[in-house]
Formats: structure tokens, C-alpha cells, sequence
């Protein structure tokens, strides 16, 4: 439940403010036409191959993430080092990966949520770029913070995730070979 109240947060906080600039563009009397478009867009991006998402990974290495602060996001995202401490102290078993086959159903949950991810980076930034054609410098900062808060640093913190995931899933490997 503190999981879903995380993501219901930070969804809601970054779609307030994308939704305030397009109900303003609506109430102006603008083509509802050119959102719907973003839209459509945006959606496309979910059906990119697999092997043309991983060439945006930014590095194959740990440090390189940990570097750019993802490793500090890993405090304030669903199931991350708050609330697993959270559930804790109410006795609950933190964490999701307790197994090789949680650990590969892991980076099926991690791919999902990447390519969400780019699906909302996409709508993002294309609101951004209406904003500021529309002349509405301000919320399309708003979006851009939101952008990167909300897109960025999530897909930068799934990339992490995977690395963490496949030199544990490695590790395990290569115990199980040597047994």
C-alpha cells in the first residue's frame, strides 16, 4: 500500500501540472487536435523495440549513476530504501528480490516501467515545446523540472536498477557453476 501512495504521489504531482497547461490551452479555444497527436506520440514510444531502448543507456557502470545522484532517488521511489525501512518496522519482509526468479521477474517489472517512463518523456517534452510556442515560458519550466524529476531520473534509476539486478543475477550464476 505504501508503494502505491509513492507512485500515486509523484504521478499526481507531475500531472497536475502538465494537465493545468493543457486545460489552459483547451479553455483558449486551441485545437484539442495537436494534443491528441502528443498523445497518440507518446503512446507510439511504449512499442519501440527493446534493443533500440537500450541504446540510451547511459553506461554500463554503476558509478556513472550513482555519480548523477540516482543512487539518492533510491530514497523517495516505491520500493525504495524508505519505504522498505517503513515496512520494516511494521514487520513486513522489505524489498522484492529474494530469488534468481524475482530477480528476473524484477527486470520484466523494470522494463515496463522504463517504457512508461519514455512514454511520459515524450508527452512531456512535447508539452514543453507547445508551452513555449504557445508563450508560456513559465509552465513549460514547470514541465521541464517535472520532466526530468519525473521521466529522467526514474528511466536513469531503471537503468541502475537492471545493472544492480544482472551482476546479482551473475553472481548467483557463477556460486550455482561453482557448487
Amino acid at each position: 500500500m505504501l508503494n502505491q501512495i509513492i507512485n500515486i504521489f509523484w504521478t499526481t504531482l507531475s500531472f497536475v501540472i502538465v494537465g493545468t497547461y493543457w486545460g489552459g490551452y483547451l479553455a483558449e479555444q486551441r485545437s484539442p487536435i495537436i494534443m491528441a497527436v502528443f498523445v497518440l506520440l507518446s503512446i507510439f514510444t511504449s512499442f519501440i523495440p527493446s534493443s533500440w531502448i537500450d541504446k540510451f543507456t547511459l553506461s554500463k557502470r554503476k558509478k556513472t549513476y550513482e555519480r548523477i545522484g540516482v543512487k539518492w532517488l533510491l530514497y523517495f521511489v516505491q520500493n525504495g530504501k524508505l519505504a522498505n525501512s517503513i515496512q520494516k518496522k511494521q514487520g513486513k519482509r522489505p524489498g522484492l528480490i529474494h530469488s534468481g526468479k524475482q530477480a528476473e521477474n524484477y527486470l520484466k517489472t523494470i522494463r515496463m516501467q522504463e517504457r512508461f517512463h519514455y512514454c511520459c518523456f515524450v508527452f512531456f517534452t512535447l508539452s514543453i515545446g507547445s508551452a513555449f510556442i504557445t508563450q508560456k515560458p513559465g509552465i513549460a519550466l514547470l514541465i521541464l523540472v517535472c520532466n526530468v524529476s519525473y521521466n529522467v531520473y526514474p528511466i536513469l534509476l531503471q537503468q541502475y536498477n537492471r545493472i544492480r539486478i544482472n551482476r546479482l543475477l551473475m553472481l548467483a550464476m557463477e556460486k550455482h557453476q561453482a557448487n
